[in-house]
This record gives C-alpha cells, structure tokens and sequence, in this order.
C-alpha cells in the first residue's frame, strides 16, 4: 500500500515562508512598541516641561487686580492727585455658545448692539472681538462710570447674557484740575508720565495682584483647590512740600502779570522758604488741564490759528506743529528753560564784593552812565548816569558801571569759585524730571570782558529754581540749601515710609555779609531804589528787580526775586515774564508788582503778623462800618468818633441807606460817608475824573473834589510813583460817594 508524502505545513506552504513572515511581524511589532515607548519617554520625560505648560496654559487663566495708586497731596493734607472707581467692561468670546455648544452668532450679534449702543463704541469692533473665540478676556471699553455699567447690567438681566464681565479700575483724578499742573504731572495708561507723577511713579503705581484660576475640560471652573490669590498692594503717597493756598495765590498773580503785560513766551513763579528749602508754590502760566492734558490752554489759541492758516487745518504739518506746542506746553519754565538773569544777579556779586572785604556799604563811586572794559564800552540803563552813589545806592538803584568795578575788584578765579559756591554752575538736586543745566563760561574761558557783564547778570543762563536758590542763600545766612518738593511718603495707614528734611550744601557768605545785603536791599524797596513796587504794608521786604536781553534780538525777560521779612525770611518768590509786550518793560513795573501782591497775602497766611509804621497807619484802607438801622444820633457819634467826615441825606431821624456800603475799603484821608434817613433815589451825580499818571495826593484830591471815596493800593514811596490804574473809567456817572479804587506804582526803569 502506497503512503502519501507528509506536507511541509498545514496549510500547504513552505515552512520557511512561514518563519520569515513571523519574524517580519514579530520585528514590526517590536519596532512599533519601541516607537510607542520612544515617544512616551520624550512625550512623558524628555517634554515634560513642555507639555505641562501648555497644559496649564489651557487650564489656569489669571485675572489681574489693579493696585490703587499713591494720592499726592500738599503739606497739609489737601489732595491734589487721587483715584476714582471705574469699571473696565469685557466679554468672554469663548463662552458664546448656545445649548449644543456651538459658537452663537446671534448672541455675538445682540451683545454687539447692545454694548455699542449703550457705551459709545463701534458695532463692528465689538463684533470682531466677539468673533476671538480664543480669548477669555477681550476689552470693549476702559474707565466706564458707575451709571453707565449699571445700564449694562441692566441689559445682561434682560436678556440673560453671562458673557459680558465687569473689573473695577482706579482713574486718576485732579480736583483742583490745573492747579500746580506743571508740578503734579500727570498719567498715561503705563504709569506717571510727567512731573511728580512720573519722578515717583514706582513709589506711587504700587504692585498689582492676580487671582490664578484652572478649569476643566469643558471650561468650568475648577474647585478652590486650583485657585491662588496674590493681593495688590497699593502705592504709597506723597505729601508735597507745596500749600495748595500759596499755590493759589501764585498762579492767580502770575496769570495777572502774564495777560497785562502781553507775555509771548510764558511766565512763572517760584515760593520757597529759604531756610528749609521747601517749596511751597511752582507756576508756569499757562496752566493746563491734569484731567484733559491733551487739550491746549486758550492761550495759545492764536498760535493754532496761525497753524492751521500756514499749513492748511488737519494736515500733517499742522498736526505736528500741534503736537510739539502740546509738549512744550507740559514743561516746567522754573526747570526746563534757562534765561540770563538780569540785575537780580547783582545781590551775588555785591555778596562776594562785601565777603571779600573789597568794598563797603559806604563807599562812594561814581557812574557817568557807561564803563569802559578791554577796548567796549558798557553801558548803564540810567545811561546818564548816576553821578556820585555809594555802594548801598548802586545795589539800590541797579548800578551797572559800580557792579563791573566790583567785579575787577573780585577777579575772575574768585568770581568763578564763588558762582560754583551759589550752585549756579550745576543742576539744583530739585526732585522733579527736567531740570537743566546752566550754560556758563569755566574759569579758563572767562575773559574780563566776560566777567564784567556776568557781574550784571548778561551772558550767562541758569534756571528760575538755581537763582531762586542762590538767591536764598543770602537771605538765610549765607548757606546754599537743596531746594525740593516732597515732604513725606505715607503708606494708606498714614505710617512715615520716607521723610525728607533740610539738606545744606555749604556756608557761602558769612551771617553779617547776609544781614548787609538784605538791609540794603529792604532800605531800597521802602526807599528810594528801584525795586519800590515790591513794597507790602507792615512788612520789611527785601526785593531786586532785573530786565535781561534775550539773545540778539529785541525780546527782554522781566523778573523780581524778593524775600521777607528781610531780617529773618520765611519765603523768597521769584516772578519772572518771558517776553512782556505791553506797557513799560522793565522787571520794576512788569514783575514787582505781582510780587508785591503776592507777598502781601502769603506773608499774613503763614502767620507773619505786619508791624505798620505811623505813616503806614495813615494811608492804610478802612473798612466802612454799618450805620443801617441806627439812629440819626448814634450814627453820627460813630462818625465824630472815628473822625470820619459824612453828609446826611432826608429829614428821617434812622439811617435806612449809607454809601460806600459797609465792608468796602476806603482811604480814610478826606473819606467821606453819605448817610440816607429817606427813601430817596441815589444822588448820582459824580463823574469819575481821570488820575492816571497822577501822584497820590494830586490823584486823591481830584476824586474827593468829584464827590468820591478813594481806595489806594501799590506804593506811594520817593518820586516816580504815579497812578497806574483806577478801578473806575473816566466819566463814568456815579452816586456820589462811590470808591474809587487806584494802584500806584513807581514807572521809571529798573
């Protein structure tokens, strides 16, 4: 029988096939298995860092919490710069999804127009921000008032939206909104951008928190476990140096003296005390709007006019003409811009003239209204001349000729060692962005040519603020002190965090060279020098005026720096106009006027109490008393009383009526009071002469013989002082009785 032959393999192939095929598999197998776990280890271990932040990225979002910025106030606690609560609006533009879960273009479309209608925005702008669905957090609108988020709550519950957000913002406020403006500075989105705000931005912007959240993967929030809180913690504040009344005072006289004088090219002013070096008001005119820092003052109103008609309106040229007066606009004059200080200068050079034992106050010179130096002739502005003076007078009367004998007299290497000394050759240290340098020769280029002229303050430059503190130097005592303007920094509990006191430099003249100069410069405001417009009532001030040249051409810069009470200052002010164009053109009657004024309420403000002389007593203003409601009788004992002179108006036996009214100042010399018993129409007969450019007692005789009262303000003292104004036109018609108010003021140059 016949066996059939065994088969290789049960499925009738070679069994080496079937070998090398199960090999083949078994490699790809092994190959895929090491492929899966090579990219597990780089995906688990090598990436882990990796992955994991992109993990966390999709699960944990953050939400900023915005710490409150620092208030600035003035020394006494008045705020000047502090936040208010607004709200920023947002949406969720991932959440935007109907029941299915799909993205709801419907609901995009209704949130679009309802948040443009009710906050002012554009329809389009919400849509394409709806439309970022990879966005948790899209910003619609910033610094939203309180009524106007609610008008969107309000639309959220009508229409059951959950997508739209709220987060309360702080904005920065003013009250005073242009007060101290070129001071305080102001804010931008990122922080303080000028002034105070942007010299101590870190110290005011604080640190911001954040609340770290996670969600799920359906976009929940995750429990309390995930979620990290990191409190903000809010800015400090600062206390100024500065009194938010001095402020006040200052910039309502410096805009005065600005306006009257036609000032092309601004103006400011500067209070500081002396002994401490704290500054309690710092004006540039014009001031600008903290609360609307973008929209140019008024008083460049022409200028842009004139832009707009060069360049054609809306042009780039224009625009950016705009924008650079815009930025001028910002800088503080008392830092930023230097000027040749004019005779002002000349206290420091009588200073070191009297230090050095070269000269004293008796000494007799003589001008002829010009002097001779290397080969040029300078002249006076008296050019001439003073004829016989002595050393006082020169200082008194602004001497040019006596200052540059003086300066000979000095030398150049000791003139230069003591203009470094004043701190004129350096930047002040003022803790306010901006300040500038001098501009001055060194020793080794100064020429006698040179010297002669800085000794009247020509030819070289300095800020407002260095000359204020040079200045101040020689009112306290002959030591230079650091000028600054924060007092304090507080944390919100009201804990001293910093505080900033006195810093002195140096001793530069010694206490008796400071006593000379201030009793001559005092001596020369209440008597016959130059800087007579400067004189307040009750009070000895020390004051010198100065009128520089302003580069080549015809434009002149005005200015007087006075401090007071001369024998001990508690304030020195610097006023200074840029380019006056109206009027008598000398620092005398641009400047010190408004010093005087000025003076004459911060002086009584800061508790200096006035000590009048008899002459002083004499000339002083009256308040009318009230005589309504008495008796014939007793009114006219009050009157004989107080010798007043009066006249009596009806047969009635009461006074129903008087004239000046009572609290109205008046001059009680030749005063005259009208005393109504009947109810009769006001006399009103009297016709307002003109006195301007008149003497006092030529002006006050010509109004009393018009049937008029008078109220004198201003200087009376030496020849050259006449009537600068009166408060009444000429021929206007009134009731007899009437006060007529004038200010003197001394015309001559100086």
């Amino acid at each position: 029988m016949n066996r059939s032959e065994k088969p290789e393999s049960i499925l009738g192939k070679p069994g080496r096939t079937i070998r090398a095929r199960s090999m083949f598999i078994f490699t790809v197998c092994i190959l895929i298995a090491c492929g899966l776990a090579g990219r597990l280890i780089f995906l688990q271990i090598l990436s882990y860092d990796e992955y994991r932040r992109k993990v966390v990225e999709q699960m944990v979002y953050e939400t900023t919490i915005s710490a409150s910025r620092g208030a600035i106030t003035d020394r006494n606690g008045v705020v000047l710069a502090t936040n208010y609560t607004t709200e920023r609006i947002f949406i969720d533009p991932s959440s935007m999804k109907d029941e299915e879960g799909n993205f709801d273009d419907e609901l995009r479309k209704l949130v679009a127009r309802g948040l443009s209608e009710i906050l002012g925005v554009e329809y389009d702008f919400v849509y394409a921000e709806a439309q970022k669905t990879k966005y948790k957090d899209r910003t619609i609108k910033k610094n939203v008032d309180k009524d106007t988020a609610d008008l969107v709550r309000a639309f959220m519950l009508e229409n059951d939206i959950e997508c739209i957000h709220f987060a309360e913002t702080a904005t920065r406020t003013y009250p005073f909104s242009t007060l101290a403006s070129h001071v305080i500075g102001f804010c931008g989105t990122d922080g303080g951008l000028y002034g105070l705000e942007y010299q101590y931005d870190s110290i005011l912007k604080g640190i911001s928190g954040k609340i770290v959240a996670a969600q799920n993967g359906v976009g929940g929030d995750m429990p309390y476990d995930y979620e990290t809180y990191i409190d903000a913690q809010n800015g400090a504040n600062l206390v100024t140096t500065l009194d938010y009344k001095i402020q006040g005072i200052v910039e309502k006289y410096l805009e005065q003296a600005a306006v009257e004088s036609g000032c092309e090219s601004r103006a400011c002013a500067i209070i500081m005390n002396p002994k401490t070096g704290e500054i309690y008001a710092m004006a540039t005119y014009p001031y600008f709007d903290l609360n609307s820092p973008h929209t140019l003052p008024s008083y460049y109103d022409d200028i842009v006019a004139e832009y707009k008609l060069q360049y054609g309106e809306g042009t780039k040229e224009c625009n950016e003409k705009i924008s650079a007066l815009l930025l001028s606009t910002w800088n503080n004059k008392c830092v930023t811009d230097t000027y040749e200080p004019g005779s002002t200068a000349k206290i420091l050079t009588t200073a070191i003239a009297i230090e050095e034992g070269l000269s004293s106050t008796t000494e007799m010179f003589s001008c002829t209204g010009s002097y001779r130096v290397s080969g040029w002739t300078i002249k006076c502005h008296k050019t001439s001349g003073h004829g016989t003076l002595s050393f006082a007078e020169a200082l008194q009367q602004s001497c040019n000729p006596v200052m540059m004998k003086l300066s000979e007299r000095i030398g150049i290497s000791s003139y230069s060692n003591y203009f470094s000394a004043f701190g004129l050759s350096l930047k002040t240290g003022l803790d306010i962005p901006g300040e500038a340098s001098p501009i001055f020769k060194t020793e080794g280029e100064l020429s006698a040519l040179d010297l002669a002229v800085y000794s009247f303050g020509q030819r070289f430059n300095v800020t407002a603020i260095q000359l204020v503190s040079a200045v101040a130097s020689v009112a306290n005592g002959g030591t230079l002190v650091t000028p600054h303007l924060i007092k304090e920094v507080l944390d919100d509990d009201g804990n001293v965090l910093a505080s900033f006191g006195t810093n002195t430099v140096r001793q530069i003249v010694s206490k008796e060279t400071s006593e000379t100069i201030s009793k001559i410069l005092a001596e020369g405001v209440s008597g016959n020098g130059g800087a007579k417009n400067a004189y307040v009532k009750g009070y000895s001030v020390a004051a010198k005026t100065g009128t520089s040249e302003k580069g080549l051409g015809s434009e002149r810069i005005c200015s007087t720096i006075a401090y007071a009470p001369a024998d001990d200052p508690e304030v020195v002010c610097l006023l200074m106009v840029d380019e006056p164009t109206k009027g008598s053109i000398y620092g005398s009657t641009v400047a010190a006027p408004y010093v005087s004024k000025i003076l004459a309420e911060v002086l009584p403000y800061l508790g200096i109490e006035p000590v009048y002389t008899e002459e002083e007593l004499k000339s002083m203003a009256m308040s009318v008393p009230n005589y309504r409601g008495q008796s014939l009788d007793v009114a006219k004992k009050m009157l004989d009383d107080a010798g007043l002179k009066y006249e009596i108006v009806g047969n009635g036996t009461s006074v129903i009526n008087q004239i000046p009214a009572s609290g109205e100042k008046m001059s009680k010399d030749n005063g005259r009071i009208i005393l109504y018993t009947e109810d009769v129409p006001e006399n009103k007969d009297a016709v307002v002469p003109s006195v301007i450019g008149l003497t006092a007692e030529a002006a006050n005789k010509a109004l009393t013989d018009a049937g008029l009262n008078v109220q004198l303000s201003g200087t009376t003292i030496g020849s050259g002082t006449v009537v600068y104004s009166q408060s009444l036109p000429v021929g206007t018609v009134v009731a007899k009785g009437t006060i007529v108010e004038i200010e003197m003021r001394y015309m001559q140059m100086g």
